[in-house]
Order: structure tokens, then C-alpha cells, then sequence
């Protein structure tokens, strides 16, 4: 992609150091021509290692640090705007806490009292079913303090998952799951014991289990300009997703779709509630009723933002566009079909079962229509693309032994 007149404006700063940063330190690259500041605490290798990052350590990612980490940034670069994203949920406080500090900092990250409303589950659902789009039967379980907590009221087998992510994040470093199949209440109460013992006093969702594997989840992306205009709509229909404990749910194969309809539905939803910057909605296709179900909007660009890029509508010109420079971007729907994959394709091929889904990666194969975000031309030197290497290799044992084979309920 050409570099565009402006690159000397901005200096991106990305707080986080896994795949889905150095997706959007790429997107930078490959829309400005410009190197990103990765502020983190431990880089993964293909960004410790990457021609197109500068590192900048923190100790924690409290507000303080983050504070001054990007302070240190600006010293370097007076002068320039510091376009601050993250794709890591424990990051966004900080991010709310200093985005009015700090004059020469923009950020698509939505303002807090807007986040606190998608994060909501009564008020998330409440706002779906305004705009004809279907959620899942939910439970709002609180764990704080001693009282006991109720039995569900939901059929089993059930899913069970933190309301807020960024309170729960130390947890999943203690060994819990991001995501629990509970198949009796049993279960979910030994569950409940568990996570009140280590000391969890946050929320957690029972929802309804939705049938179907990988294949019926989808990914929408969207952009919100600062004048409430929606100008990307990006979707992907998912192949594959990582089921690992701590990452359970991320999607590691997709292909793009256009989801008119859905597309506006969502954008409507947020823009009218004061909804501002990048959005990145989990959706499941219930293969019973071929209803889409809404499980969470995440108040991101999403950790596979990459498949927009590959697919022709860059991420980032959209927010730099709105908010360094001011201008408006006319909308793009990404209706180009390509296959994005951060596990190597033979793996993908073994857990499409559809026959037509099937004949859709292998056209797009066969056309060399394959992206993987780490594999970047004008960032290929050797000891990074060991890395990559490594990678995509602990991504095969992983499925090895986390989901050796497909199931219906991709549990």
C-alpha cells in the first residue's frame, strides 16, 4: 500500500505485545510507512525482534506507567501525534484514565461511560433486542462477598465466562479458563468455590450453550468516526478458533464476508449511544434456527483486525484519518473474499466439515489468497521469522491437545 503525504504526523504507540498488536504496528506500516512504539511489559518475539517496532518497557500497565511511558515517547517525537491503541482489554483503563491528560494524544478507544454500557449484560441485551439483533439467554452472577449463590435456571450443558475481562485477567495467569463448558451444576457451583478461594469478586455470565463448531461463529469490525458516522464495516465468517485455556474463543482462521443488514443493525446500536472509535462484535449462528445470536461487543479493533487489511479497507487510515487529521472518510464494506489464517492451512482444512465451506478455502488457496499478518515481506528478517516459525508450530501441538478433533459444540 502507498505511503500517504502525512507520515511524518504521527507516531503510533501500541500498548500490548502479542499477534494482535503487531497486526496493528503492520497496518501502521503499511498505511504511514511508519515504525510503532510497542509499550509493554514483555513483547512476544516477532515484535521483540520486528524492523518495524521500537519497544518501550513498563513495569506494570497502571496508569502511572502507561503515563509515563508515553510521556517518554512524546520527548522523543515533539511535535507529532501520539495515536495510542491497544487491542488488550487491561490496557483500556489506563487508557482511560490519561486519554485528556495528555494533549498531543489521540485514541479510538470508546470513553469509558460508553464502555460501561456494552459492558453491562442487562443493558447489552436491552440495547440488541432495541435494534432487532438476538443475544443468548444470560445469567448475571455476582461473586462478591459470602452469600450463596443461587442454582441456575438454565438447561445444561451451559457456558460460563467473566462479565469483564480486565478484572478477570490476572486469573486466567492463575490457571482458570477464559471460557467454561459446565455440564452440570455441580459443576458450576464447585466452579463458583473456586473462584470466590482466589480471591475473584467480580461478575461471571451463565449463558445458553449454542450448538455448532467453530465454523458458525462470525467477527464484526466496525469504525466509528468521531462524528458519530459509521465508516468501516468489516466481517469474517470463522474457520477455526484457538482452544487453548487462556485463549479459548480467539479465532486463528477466518474468511471475509459482507453482513449487510447486521452491519447497520450494529452500527446504529452504538453510534446512538455516543459510541466513538473501533468496535468488534462476537456473533454465533444458532444451526437450529439460523438465528445470529450477539454474545459481547469488545470495546477494540479485535486481535484479528488484520483480515480488513488483507481484504482491502486498512484499520488504521480510518482512525488517523478522523482523528489526526480531521477528515471524513467515505465508508467502505469489505465485500473482497480472502482467507486469513494464523495456523498453517493444512491444520485449518482438518476442522472444516461443511463440504461447501471446504470448497470456499480451497479455492481461496488454490488463488493465493492466504494472509497471515505475521508473515510480512517488509519485515522478514531471519530471527523473527524463527519466531513465526515456532509459532505456527506450538499452534499445531496445541490443537494436538486441546481439540484433537471436531465436536458440535467446539468443546
Amino acid at each position: 500500500m502507498a505511503h500517504t503525504e502525512h507520515d511524518a504526523d504521527i507516531v503510533p504507540v501500541i500498548l500490548g505485545g502479542d499477534i494482535g498488536a503487531y497486526a496493528i504496528g503492520r497496518e501502521f506500516h503499511e498505511a504511514y510507512g511508519t515504525r510503532a512504539v510497542a509499550v509493554i511489559q514483555d513483547p512476544i518475539g516477532i515484535i521483540l525482534h520486528s524492523r518495524i517496532f521500537e519497544h518501550e518497557r513498563v513495569e506494570t500497565i497502571g496508569a502511572d506507567d502507561v503515563r509515563a511511558a508515553l510521556e517518554r515517547v512524546h520527548a522523543r517525537n515533539p511535535g507529532k501525534t501520539l495515536v495510542v491503541v491497544t487491542n488488550s482489554e487491561p490496557c483500556i483503563p489506563a487508557i482511560s484514565a490519561i486519554r485528556d491528560e495528555l494533549p498531543y494524544v489521540v485514541t479510538p478507544t470508546p470513553r469509558p461511560e460508553v464502555i460501561e454500557q456494552v459492558s453491562n449484560k442487562d443493558r447489552f441485551n436491552e440495547l440488541c433486542r432495541a435494534n432487532g439483533l438476538d443475544v443468548p439467554e444470560t445469567e448475571l452472577v455476582r461473586l462478591a462477598g459470602t452469600d450463596p449463590i443461587a442454582p441456575s435456571e438454565l438447561p445444561f450443558p451451559v457456558v460460563a465466562k467473566p462479565a469483564l475481562s480486565p478484572e478477570y485477567a490476572r486469573f486466567i495467569n492463575q490457571g482458570f479458563k477464559k471460557v467454561y463448558f459446565v455440564e452440570r451444576q455441580e459443576q458450576l457451583d464447585e466452579l463458583w468455590r473456586d473462584l470466590r478461594a482466589a480471591g475473584f469478586a467480580g461478575s461471571f455470565l451463565v449463558q445458553e450453550l449454542i450448538g455448532g463448531d467453530d465454523t458458525y461463529m462470525d467477527s464484526i469490525t466496525l469504525y466509528i468516526d468521531s462524528t458519530g458516522t459509521p465508516t468501516l464495516f468489516g466481517g469474517a465468517n470463522v474457520l477455526l478458533e484457538d482452544h487453548a485455556p487462556a485463549m479459548l474463543g480467539n479465532p486463528v482462521a477466518m474468511i471475509t464476508a459482507p453482513m449487510p443488514g447486521i452491519w447497520e443493525r450494529c452500527a446504529k446500536m452504538l453510534s446512538d449511544i455516543g459510541y466513538r472509535g473501533f468496535a468488534n462484535f462476537d456473533v454465533k449462528r444458532d444451526p437450529r434456527t439460523g438465528r445470529s445470536l450477539f454474545f459481547e461487543v469488545n470495546p477494540r479493533i479485535g486481535r484479528n483486525s488484520y483480515y480488513n487489511c488483507a481484504a482491502g479497507a486498512n484499520p488504521m487510515r480510518f482512525c488517523v484519518e478522523d482523528l489526526v487529521h480531521g477528515r471524513r472518510v467515505e465508508p467502505v464494506r469489505i465485500d473482497n473474499e480472502i482467507l486469513y489464517t494464523l495456523v498453517p492451512t493444512r491444520l485449518v482444512r482438518r476442522y472444516v466439515r461443511d463440504p461447501k465451506l471446504l470448497a470456499r478455502l480451497d479455492a481461496l488457496i488454490r488463488a493465493g489468497r492466504v494472509y497471515d499478518p505475521q508473515r510480512y515481506r517488509a519485515d522478514a528478517g531471519l530471527r523473527r521469522m524463527i519466531d513465526v516459525t515456532l509459532t505456527e508450530l506450538n499452534q499445531v501441538r496445541k490443537f494436538k491437545r486441546y481439540y484433537p478433533e471436531p465436536t458440535d459444540t467446539s468443546f
